[in-house]
This record gives structure tokens, C-alpha cells and sequence, in this order.
């Protein structure tokens, strides 16, 4: 069965535009002052987490809807073996 395109748009772009100003909102605290440092870097650490639990969430509801929909998980393509003897 195919499988079936997913109607949410939250990427990976959208991830990763969003965890680097919060990483150099970070670093630039840090480098700022233990004052800044302590206002900061505890608002970004929630951020970057939330942030992440709503890219895995979204992406475990398009799991779930491609199996409610039959589709089956692809499996990885195996890796040819190399030859264990000699020739000859």
C-alpha cells in the first residue's frame, strides 16, 4: 500500500529555525553574564525541549495515521554480505 502524504507542515526546517536562535540566545547569555545567563538560559532549555516534543509528536500522529491507513513501515534494505572465504 502506498503510503499516504501527510497534511501537517511542522519540519525539520521549522526545527532547526527555531533551536539555533535559542542555542545563540543562549551562548550570547552566557557570554552576557550570570545576571542574563540566569533569565535566559532556562526559558530557551524549555523552548528547545518543547519545541522537540511537538516535532515527535507530530511525527508519531503521522506514524499512527499511516497505520491506521494499512500502510506498513518500510524496512531498511538490507546490505550485501561480503564473502567470508577464500577464493581459489
Amino acid at each position: 500500500m502506498e503510503l499516504i502524504k501527510p497534511k501537517r507542515s511542522f519540519s525539520r526546517t521549522t526545527v532547526i529555525g527555531t533551536l539555533a536562535p535559542a542555542w545563540a540566545a543562549i551562548a550570547w547569555s552566557i557570554h552576557d553574564g550570570v545576571a542574563m545567563a540566569q533569565v535566559v538560559v532556562p526559558l530557551m532549555v524549555v523552548l528547545i525541549a518543547s519545541v522537540i516534543g511537538v516535532y515527535q509528536g507530530i511525527g508519531h500522529f503521522d506514524l499512527r495515521s499511516q497505520l491506521t491507513a494499512g500502510a506498513k513501515p518500510a524496512k531498511a534494505p538490507r546490505a550485501p554480505r561480503a564473502p567470508t572465504g577464500e577464493a581459489g
